[in-house]
């Protein structure tokens, strides 16, 4: 699997628009093949940075994607951020839910200083 995540920092003035622009690319880039999600949150401390972030099957429907009027798109609101951009493209090798957390605590490699238990009640 693939991630791509893009920061961007926005003048107050284009914010809207921006993500605008972004929400109405989540739908046909989730249509299109191995594109797995499509998320746009907004940081709480500062609500001008939003994140941009793809998931993709594989690195070639990725490669697929940035040939793409909707990469170009996306390409168009980098261009209209504030700053420069951060761009980030991980490649993920496992993805594991709470139970791999619980399997941790079990080992007990969690925090001694909380009793291995991290606050999590069962």
């Amino acid at each position: 699997m693939l991630a791509f995540r893009l920061r961007l920092r926005f003048t107050p003035t284009a914010l809207d628009e921006a993500v605008g622009v972004l929400r109405s690319l989540a739908g046909p880039v989730r249509a299109e093949p191995g594109c797995v999600a499509t998320r746009l949150l907004q940081d709480v401390n500062d609500r001008q940075t939003l994140d941009y972030i793809e998931e993709w099957q594989d690195l070639e429907g990725f490669e697929r994607h940035l040939r793409t009027a909707w990469f170009r798109t996306t390409l168009a609101v980098m261009e209209m951020a504030a700053g420069q951009p951060t761009v980030e493209i991980d490649d993920i090798v496992s993805r594991r839910g709470f139970g791999r957390i619980e399997e941790l605590l079990a080992d007990g490699r969690a925090d001694s200083t909380t009793g291995g238990r991290a606050g999590v009640s069962t």
